[in-house]
């Protein structure tokens, strides 16, 4: 069997994933959610191990069951189920000092493909500083994803969706924090990044229909309801898709 072969059968059949029964583990025994339960002979090292290698795979059915799985928790940062929020330590950057969230790594490597997924489960509007997520997916050096020139190309392409993905949740995009971060001679991926950010997004009225997403999502996330209960709300399929960030 190849390894896309046996990649896709663990996706599909999530109670033989060693990873998943891990975290089935600690959500049946509430004692291993309190800090003082954590440690290096018990299940945290295993599991960010497991999640450092899922996001540099890049596996979107693996974080979409993470985030399905810890869902309950995500409010409460502080908790230890709230996955998405606890800082680990990518395999290029190993010091224990400089952990960074999920989000944040996603931004970085711009694999638009699961930003999608953390942004419809509403973690971008979590964020306090959005805009730090915006300036990671234009200026973050390209290094980190790139392995030979010609994936160049597909980062760029990346970035651009990345863009367009949080101008799909942001109200506002700060253009004049981008532009400073400019002047201070970072470059950006993208020479033509202000192509993809809306022009209702930093000048002029926002539209009044992307508005009304924003406040419904914010309604849903509040209730701890994004994505699936946009689903249950008695409107179209077609504005239903355009709630969940769709096209």
């Amino acid at each position: 069997m190849s390894k896309s072969s046996k990649l896709c059968h663990k996706t599909s059949c999530p109670r033989s994933n060693i990873f998943c029964n891990l975290v089935d583990k600690i959500v049946k025994r509430p004692s291993l959610q309190f800090l003082g339960q954590w440690g290096y002979h018990c299940y945290e090292p295993r599991i960010y191990r497991t999640l450092a290698k899922i996001l540099r795979k890049g596996n979107p059915d693996f974080v979409e069951l993470l985030l399905k799985k810890t869902k309950d928790y995500v409010q409460d940062r502080s908790c230890n189920l709230a996955l998405i929020w606890r800082t680990f330590t990518p395999v290029y950057c190993p010091s224990p000092l400089s952990g960074i969230t999920p989000l944040l790594y996603v931004a970085q490597t711009r694999q638009s493909n699961i930003l999608k997924i953390l942004l419809q489960y509403g973690i971008l509007e979590r964020e306090k500083n959005p805009i730090n997520i915006v300036l990671t997916i234009l200026l973050y050096p390209s290094r980190v994803r790139i392995m030979v020139d010609h994936e160049l190309v597909d980062i760029q392409e990346d970035a651009k969706t990345c863009l367009v993905l949080c101008s799909r949740v942001l109200s506002v995009i700060s253009i004049r924090e981008i532009e400073t971060q400019l002047s201070l001679g970072r470059r950006p991926i993208i020479s033509n990044w202000l192509d993809y950010i809306p022009s209702t997004r930093y000048r002029g009225p926002c539209e009044l229909l992307h508005l009304c997403r924003i406040t419904i999502r914010a309604q849903l996330l509040t209730n701890n309801m994004l994505p699936n209960g946009i689903f249950s709300l008695p409107i179209p399929v077609r504005l239903q898709n355009y709630l969940n960030l769709e096209n």
